[in-house]
């Protein structure tokens, strides 16, 4: 499979909403059959998380961050391929506030694989209010995806320490 047939790619994380393997990997949304994320991601959490109301709640006219939000919540790293022609490859990684050894591993494979994308990174997601806030993690310009990735994992693993 190649992520850019398709409009997400999630890593999964293991919660009790799910026989969710640790760090499986789902290919989310064909480009051919969707048009726009947050179709493919309702879709998938809706038919995944049968059990957790909040995805019935939502519709198409939600933004992508909320189901996202509690995709992450339920320990899920999710990817937005945003990639096109006129702004090359592009994407949005959001992850959850801990992440396994495998999710970590299949994560830096992905990252490897897929290195020459930009890469914007969003953690810390919470829902107040209706509202999704997210903290952007910031990385150089010049760093490729894998060493971005691995740049965040580092610094992630020392706040978590504290």
């Amino acid at each position: 499979m190649d992520l850019d047939d398709y409009l997400v790619f999630i890593i999964t994380g293991e919660n009790e909403k799910s026989d969710d393997k640790d760090g499986e990997i789902k290919y989310v949304g064909p480009v051919n059959d969707y048009s726009f994320h947050i179709d493919c991601l309702l879709d998938y959490a809706t038919e995944r998380y049968p059990n957790v109301k909040v995805f019935k709640q939502m519709n198409d006219r939600f933004r992508p961050i909320d189901p996202i939000c509690f995709l992450t919540w339920l320990n899920s790293i999710v990817y937005l391929n945003i990639s096109d022609k006129r702004l090359g490859h592009y994407g949005m990684l959001y992850m959850p506030d801990e992440i396994s050894d495998k999710q970590k591993e299949v994560l830096l494979k992905f990252a490897k694989k897929y290195d020459n994308r930009q890469v914007y990174i969003g953690y810390n997601l919470d829902f107040d209010d209706g509202v999704v806030s997210v903290t952007e993690f910031k990385g150089k310009d010049d760093q490729s995806f894998y060493e971005f990735i691995q740049n965040y994992l580092r610094i992630n693993e020392k706040k978590s320490k504290f």
